[in-house]
């Protein structure tokens, strides 16, 4: 749980690798596996944006910072879809950009509430050790 909460330098490396891969994902035709033809694409959206938002939190994780990252993010969900509207074989749909935004609240609420955990478990350590 630590690397989760922990700050590290190489998230930020991380994280622009990864956006460049899930862009190249977006623009290239990806119709030959399909796990169900409407909710496979959502729930690529919203495991890429989950994880955008998992790195990008990691590599700056101020309140202010969050914001700003959840709303970078979900800029570049619509550009995804401005982008595949022009690219053949390709649709665009607010639909994705919605599984993008699920993917990042989803992400923020998870890592409120490992932040919540962690602070009960470090004050029933610090009680422990009074005692």
């Amino acid at each position: 749980m630590k690397i989760l909460l922990k700050k590290n330098p190489y998230f930020k490396k991380i994280f622009f690798i990864t956006v460049i891969i899930v862009f190249v994902f977006a623009i290239i035709p990806t119709d030959q596996i399909s796990l169900h033809p409407y909710y496979d694409d959502k729930i690529k959206h919203f495991i890429a944006f989950f994880t955008l938002s998992f790195l990008l939190n990691r590599s700056s994780s101020t309140i202010e910072h969050r914001l700003r990252n959840m709303g970078a993010l979900l800029l570049f969900g619509f550009f995804i879809e401005f982008v595949q509207y022009f690219v053949p074989n390709r649709q665009s749909s607010i639909e994705d950009v919605i599984a993008d935004l699920i993917g990042i609240i989803f992400f923020q609420i998870t890592y409120a509430l490992l932040k919540f955990i962690q602070g009960l478990l470090q004050s029933r350590k610090v009680k422990s050790k009074s005692l």
